[in-house]
């Protein structure tokens, strides 16, 4: 039976790698995708996940628009990696598929109580303010969903555990550390995908894969190829981050995970938006704070790579 999923997103590059690659997962059932502002605009990242669908020849998975900007913050974004329109610049044409005229938190909250209890995984591959502000409005979503996979965060678990936004935080997290303050107290079963993972050397695409990807003649590919093209170009690799969110959601086996309390910082002036995570594992059991979070601590490179391509490539 697949697992019933909704991706929650802020496409991007990395988000749009991710639809595509839990549309060609038979493991999941892509029940609903809901958009919120980050690497661009949510009126951006909603039509560009309308563009992916539509690539993958997809018109039966609603998605619904979110929130517009951070709960408390001015919205930072990332067009300098993905592009103005948040494609890779690519200037796709209008989808001819249209929104859900839910919002994105009705969305969610709807699919989750109509469902059976344990029944959806929701994963976010984007800051988490959709997620957040449907928990504020509908608490039990914490207890009923099966649980939450996020990519975000630097845990400081591995060489590569440290932020890309700042020298201490992840993108996603920086971009509404409330939010994710908000998810990560809320109870909810919390699964991370962070930067100690997902750039792990053995994990990120090369120049001879995106030969590969770029020389294959289906409409996934050549769409993969043109939006990446950009970062091969830039950096020689591209770091498909999204993806294992969703590759984790597939195959647990290709992670390993430990179990740590972990909360994030909202006021600091260096380290805001900062995973803290508590490692001190000497520390007495009466003085430490009960883990919230299992986060990735190591992944299988090649095995993740396997995946990504065999679902998206070379089919």
């Amino acid at each position: 039976m697949p697992k019933q999923v909704i991706l929650d997103v802020d496409v991007g590059i990395d988000d749009a790698l991710a639809i595509l690659l839990a549309l060609r997962s038979p493991e999941l059932k892509l029940r609903a995708v809901t958009a919120v502002s980050g690497n661009v605009h949510v009126d951006k990242t909603s039509v560009n996940a309308l563009k992916v669908l539509e690539v993958a020849g997809v018109s039966d998975v609603p998605v619904a628009k979110g929130l517009s900007k951070p709960l408390v913050r001015q919205l930072v974004t990332a067009e300098r990696f993905h592009g103005v329109d948040g494609l890779g610049d690519t200037a796709l044409p209008p989808p001819k598929l249209t929104l859900d005229k839910r919002h994105a938190t009705d969305l969610i909250i709807q699919e989750v109580e109509a469902s059976k209890k344990k029944e959806i995984t929701l994963i976010a591959t984007g800051p988490l303010t959709n997620i957040a502000a449907s928990i504020i409005r509908s608490p039990e979503i914490s207890e009923k969903v099966d649980q939450l996979i996020i990519m975000g965060g630097a845990y400081g678990v591995t060489p590569y555990g440290f932020g890309n936004q700042t020298p201490a935080a992840e993108f996603n997290i920086y971009v509404d550390p409330e939010a994710a303050g908000i998810v990560f107290r809320s109870g909810i079963h919390l699964t991370a995908v962070g930067l100690d993972v997902t750039t792990n050397p053995s994990a990120v695409l090369d120049s001879k894969l995106y030969s590969e990807i770029s020389s294959t003649n289906t409409p996934v590919a050549k769409f993969i190829s043109k939006i990446t093209q950009r970062w091969i170009t830039q950096w020689g690799t591209i770091t498909i981050h999204d993806p294992m969110a969703v590759a984790l959601c597939v195959d647990r086996t290709l992670f390993k995970t430990d179990r740590f309390h972990v909360d994030v910082e909202t006021t600091g002036e260096l380290t805001l938006g900062q995973t803290v995570t508590d490692r001190r594992f000497w520390l007495e059991e009466e003085y430490r704070e009960k883990p919230n979070v299992n986060v990735c601590i190591d992944v299988e490179g090649q095995r993740f790579l396997n995946l990504f391509m065999g679902r998206l490539v070379l089919r």
